[in-house]
């Protein structure tokens, strides 16, 4: 069952870079296509600068669960690491169970936006439906929960603090991989 869940997970967690990829390379070309059009040609690219924005909410959204699994979030933890073991794993259940349900709550409100954005609106230049837009706050969040999980369980015996992590080459701070 174990092995189950983690190949499940491992197909997530590709699926999310893949799209993560894919996003910001076509982000990039876009942009560089719309300079290069507008200062070169002296023409601009309408659709430019609209699927930019589009990919750019994916690239933000589904990245959010990326940087949670390698622990690249801002965090505070100087305090929180100097707790006993037992203190630190509670209060890691308490914050993660309340950063889930912040992440319910932007799923939950996101699915007005994607009913509504299925049935009334599309984007000014392409005519793209916005819901094409708004799924990536259910997905990315969801993604972002399922990190938080297994961060709980990864990090059981060191809630806070830096742990290393098996793709980095680097072991100490400052050494260049």
């Amino acid at each position: 069952m174990a092995r189950l869940l983690m190949r499940i997970v491992a197909g997530i967690r590709l699926t999310a870079a893949t799209i993560v990829v894919i996003c910001f390379a076509y982000m990039t070309i876009a942009v560089l296509a719309q300079v290069f059009g507008r200062y070169v040609f002296n023409y601009s690219i309408s659709w430019t600068e609209e699927t930019a924005r589009l990919a750019q909410t994916w690239v933000i959204l589904i990245g959010a669960g990326i940087t949670m699994k390698r622990g690249w979030h801002v965090a505070v933890d100087s305090l929180p690491e100097k707790l006993p073991l037992r203190i630190a794993r509670v209060l890691k259940i308490i914050l993660a169970c309340g950063s889930i349900w912040f992440l319910c709550l932007i799923a939950y409100g996101s699915l007005a936006l994607i009913e509504l954005g299925w049935l009334f609106e599309v984007s000014p230049v392409l005519s793209i439906p916005m819901w094409t837009m708004y799924l990536a706050l259910p997905l990315g969040a969801g993604y972002f929960g399922v990190e938080i999980i297994l961060s709980v369980i990864e990090r059981w015996n060191q809630p806070f603090g830096v742990v290393r992590s098996p793709d980095r080459k680097s072991s100490e701070p400052g050494q260049s991989p």
